[in-house]
């Protein structure tokens, strides 16, 4: 299908119809502008060597005769087929029919997708009982993401922001799925189709299956073959399959996109990649285009534990918390080394945070992605996807685990309701707040975690604190664990002038702490009251949401510090193994100081 920008002329839209009558549109520019054919007796100087010059198929060709000859004729079809541009699948038949389970695999999943109804999930039109048995399915014309991921120079890479559009729109289309209760096993970009430019759809429901029993798990019933790459650790292990498991893949694939079709642990056999997930802890790393923000949400999808993991409408949310910000250059930028940009140019920030002098970008007019000068940009004032600002509902489904948020839509912090000096410096820095947050929670997860491998190398930090002798029985002293020169200590964060809240025990009897107050009936403290305790909260844990921030609030009563430290209970919680009340003792131990914690139990797996 050509592009929006490229507008047929009059004389040529003949051609245009006729190929999009018998689905091979592609091929209009190839044969304007390569053949040179404009009128429909220029063919009788077109050879099968020409078309196969362009990429033409020889079935193709035969259905490009016979409508140039009904087009000559002055006939024109009456089969809806060619009416309504459609996508064939055909059962694959041996000699002496279907092979293996192949017909039941095929009959199921023309019962799976004949029931759903999405905007982002591939449509199926009907069944054509014949021989073979086939599919007809809607067509997705520009073919899989994947393809599009890896077509080489000169054509332009996809834009990160478009790439997290994508994301948004596949978290919807599996969350659909979940609530219908399908798992769909196969989730990767390869299975991804583009209906138009902006569009992506889940299609190939082959491995779909229902999910049954209290525990919402599908069991293989005997070996079958699944994408080990993309596979939760229980799916290689016991061949269990859930929607926590589609969120592993959904991980995965996230991974896949930023990387730009890169194969998931390339190199690592198939039967070595579950020790690699289990007994080393790895993880695939960041890639180059993704922003840690967004790493972090793919962290939070490879917990583990399935109970862990987000849910698919949780998700949305998350990717709606680390979508990239936007901003336009307001001054030239030339220098050698730096990403190139002119005023006006509309620029995704990919790394940055308020206080930074340089940030990483793409360049919305170029495509190019590199590091430029803060002041270069200026920012729009919420972060968000360009077209819709609002936030969704992100809610966890229910059975999540201590995912820690409430119910509803965000809370924003009011500017009117800030100090005014922090006011104006959250003017230019609101969609930079999250990310800065976000970044920061990784920092021992990134530096200190998991040793990677198939992809990564293992940070010297990590092979620092392994090396360390044991101490004595208990925990050890923080020494092993200071700040090592690859990773300088963090400077003390600005906390807005609020006052001191002393320790709840130093409280008189009767009294309320200062900590605390009466929540009045619908749980919520005064409005700006709680805003300000949640934005303390939020500045006390790196890598909270707003929501969490609410959620641990109304736990504790409005008490601050108790809900920063069973924030922290939670942070420490999912990146190990270790039982929730010992994630507590590791903190008291290391007084709250949840760098020092993490970095203590991601070295003892």
């Amino acid at each position: 299908m050509p592009s929006p920008d490229m507008v047929p002329e009059a004389s040529s839209m003949w051609l245009l119809r006729l190929l999009r009558d018998i689905q091979l549109a592609q091929f209009y520019r190839p044969i304007l502008e390569e053949l040179t054919v404009t009128r429909p007796e220029h063919f009788d100087f077109v050879r099968p060597e020409d078309l196969d010059g362009i990429g033409m198929g020889r079935p193709a060709q035969r259905r490009l005769t016979e409508a140039l000859k009904k087009h000559r004729s002055g006939l024109k079809s009456k089969n809806w087929v060619y009416k309504v541009p459609v996508a064939v699948k055909s059962l694959r038949v041996g000699p002496e029919g279907p092979v293996g389970t192949e017909l039941g695999d095929f009959l199921r999943e023309v019962s799976v997708m004949m029931n759903l109804e999405h905007p982002h999930v591939l449509r199926l039109h009907g069944l054509v009982l014949g021989q073979p048995l086939q599919m007809v399915m809607e067509l997705a014309p520009l073919g899989s993401l994947h393809a599009r991921l890896t077509t080489p120079a000169p054509t332009p890479p996809l834009p990160v922001a478009l790439l997290c559009l994508f994301l948004r729109q596949l978290a919807g289309a599996m969350a659909y799925l979940g609530a219908r209760g399908l798992v769909h096993r196969d989730l990767a970009t390869r299975n991804l189709l583009l209906a138009s430019p902006r569009t992506v759809k889940v299609a190939d429901f082959g491995l779909v299956r229902p999910l049954r029993g209290a525990r919402g798990r599908y069991v293989m019933g005997g070996p079958r073959p699944i994408p080990y790459a993309w596979c939760a650790p229980e799916s290689l292990r016991q061949g269990a399959f859930s929607s926590a498991s589609d969120v592993w893949m959904f991980g995965v694939t996230l991974w896949e996109m930023f990387s730009r079709g890169k194969e998931p642990w390339a190199g690592v056999p198939p039967y070595l990649i579950l020790q690699r997930l289990e007994q080393d802890r790895a993880r695939l790393p960041r890639p180059p285009l993704c922003s840690r923000a967004l790493y972090a949400v793919a962290l939070r999808c490879w917990a583990p534990h399935p109970a862990d993991r987000p849910s698919f409408s949780y998700l949305e949310g998350l990717l709606q918390e680390a979508w990239p910000p936007e901003g336009r250059c307001v001054q030239d930028v030339m220098e050698p080394g730096a990403l190139r940009m002119q005023t006006g140019d509309l620029i995704t920030i990919i790394e940055g945070s308020p206080d930074s002098a340089t940030w990483k970008g793409q360049n919305g007019r170029t495509l190019k992605v590199g590091s430029f000068p803060a002041s270069a940009v200026t920012l729009a004032d919420g972060g968000g996807p360009p077209a819709t600002r609002l936030v969704p509902r992100v809610s966890p489904a229910q059975g999540e685990r201590q995912q820690g948020s409430g119910n509803g839509d965000r809370g924003k912090a009011k500017l009117q309701d800030l100090p005014p000096a922090r006011a104006q410096r959250r003017n230019r820095n609101v969609p930079l707040q999250r990310m800065k947050v976000l970044s920061k929670s990784l920092e021992s997860v990134l530096s200190l975690g998991p040793r990677p491998t198939g992809g990564g190398s293992s940070p010297p930090e990590l092979r620092h604190a392994r090396a360390v002798p044991q101490g004595p029985p208990g925990l050890p002293s923080r020494t092993p664990f200071a700040s090592s020169p690859s990773q300088p200590s963090q400077p003390p964060r600005e906390r807005p002038p609020w006052p001191k809240r002393e320790p709840p025990h130093s409280q008189p009897s009767g009294a309320p702490a200062a900590g605390k107050a009466t929540i009045p009936s619908g749980g919520l403290l005064p409005d700006p009251e709680l805003q300000r305790r949640v934005m303390e909260v939020e500045l006390s844990v790196h890598g909270v949401t707003h929501q969490e921030c609410q959620a641990a609030l109304r736990a504790t009563g409005g008490d601050v510090v108790s809900a920063i430290r069973n924030l922290k209970v939670e942070q420490l919680y999912h990146l190990s193994s270790r039982s929730r009340a010992d994630c507590r003792r590791i903190l008291e131990h290391y007084q709250w100081d949840l760098s020092a914690a993490s970095r203590y139990v991601l070295a003892r797996p």
